[in-house]
């Protein structure tokens, strides 16, 4: 590793996924291979059940999945019995610094079974360089893409600490380019308020649209995507309008903005167990919004805004999420498959392949039919190293 990457350089989660392709695997850490067994296998991408199966692993990648009747023994497997086997799980939301000391949250969410984390918003540049360590083996953790510092209006939603833009379109460029110069993997940006006031008004929003058409452009030209925290349906359109690449939160959306979303290729991220985890006409639209964007075709991303739900619970969104109407497998999807695709990992991620990166879990019971399975996890590997077992 020391000849790809060198101490103390700052890395992008995505250039060492880049960096780590095409090396040897007596390279990359592990002389032999290991092997995993269970009796089922879930599938994202047919959406079914398989199993039992025999997974080789070989350095940092899955080298093999095979029929369980195939193996020939070339050694002891990890024998993970009647438990579901998955790809790592993705959060797309999370805030690390948030909710404790962000090496032991990220410490947390990996043990939990997320294997890959995206960070949408600090106070500096510390996730940053904790992304930089975990690439490094320094400490343990996810792997993380992080957006760097919140980009929002001052005195807005996302001050926090001072942090807030003020100035007009030029203040807002400098912001980005200051997150690129630090390392930023991409750029979140904050387009309206919270809930109950894009609930009462449905029109509003904090930012001026020079100010978030400034930002867009300046992450597009340094080839960074773009998550707006937009849950008012007006600033659902003003981020369309912008050309964002995500929604940091779910939206209270109509039929024909899901549309819109569905055609641009805009996803969202629901985040709906801390969003709207009451009873409220706010929290009750929006849980409808989520339904009618899932069967719109909006493409859905798993995420939790971790942080605000505690560290290690991220699996409660998947709850929230079938509640909302949302099938179990979709929900699956969306923190596998989705969110891979959405961040342009999913040539290494989000599917158990031979020659992805070797992120595994196993939970205990069947996750199609009891999602709440996917909060009792009992194995995981990250990068072909075994962080949980029982």
């Amino acid at each position: 590793m020391n000849g790809i990457l060198r101490a103390g350089t700052a890395l992008t989660a995505a250039a060492l996924i880049l960096a780590l392709r095409g090396v040897p695997a007596e390279l990359r850490g592990q002389s032999s291979d290991i092997f995993i067994r269970s009796e089922r296998w879930l599938d994202p991408v047919s959406g079914r059940i398989q199993g039992p199966i025999v997974i080789r692993i070989a350095g940092d990648r899955i080298a093999q999945v095979m029929p369980a009747a195939e193996y020939k023994a070339a050694g002891t497997p990890i024998d993970l019995g009647n438990s579901t086997i998955l790809p790592g799980l993705i959060d797309a939301h999370v805030h690390l610094q948030i909710g404790g000391a962000p090496s032991e949250n990220a410490r947390t969410v990996l043990r939990a079974g997320f294997t890959t984390v995206v960070d949408l918003g600090a106070t500096s540049d510390a996730v940053l360089r904790l992304r930089d360590r975990i690439a490094r083996k320094e400490e343990e953790g996810p792997r993380i893409l992080a957006a760097g510092k919140w980009i929002g209006t001052k005195n807005g939603i996302c001050e926090f600490g001072g942090i807030g833009v003020a100035g007009g379109p030029d203040a807002f460029r400098a912001r980005v380019r200051e997150n690129v110069q630090a390392g930023a993997d991409l750029t979140k940006v904050c387009v309206s308020t919270w809930l109950a006031d894009a609930f009462a008004r449905p029109d509003a929003y904090e930012i001026n649209d020079a100010a978030l058409d400034a930002v867009v452009a300046e992450s597009h030209v340094a080839k960074r995507i773009v998550i707006g925290h937009a849950i008012s349906l007006g600033s659902v359109k003003a981020a369309m309008r912008a050309k964002v690449d995500g929604l940091a939160h779910g939206a209270l959306v109509d039929r024909a903005t899901a549309e819109e979303l569905r055609d641009r290729g805009i996803f969202m991220i629901p985040t709906l167990a801390s969003l709207a985890g009451s009873t409220d006409p706010a929290s009750e639209a929006l849980r409808r919004a989520i339904g009618t964007a899932q069967k719109a075709g909006v493409r859905l991303v798993f995420g939790t805004d971790g942080g605000v739900l505690p560290h290690g619970q991220n699996a409660r969104e998947f709850t929230a999420l079938v509640e909302a109407g949302v099938p179990a497998i979709e929900a699956i999807r969306s923190a596998t498959i989705n969110a891979a695709r959405a961040f342009g990992l999913d040539q290494d991620l989000g599917a158990i392949v031979d020659g992805r990166i070797a992120d595994v879990i196993a939970v205990d019971g069947d996750p199609l039919r009891d999602v709440q399975a996917l909060s009792r996890v009992v194995f995981v590997m990250h990068n072909g190293r075994i962080v949980r077992q029982p």
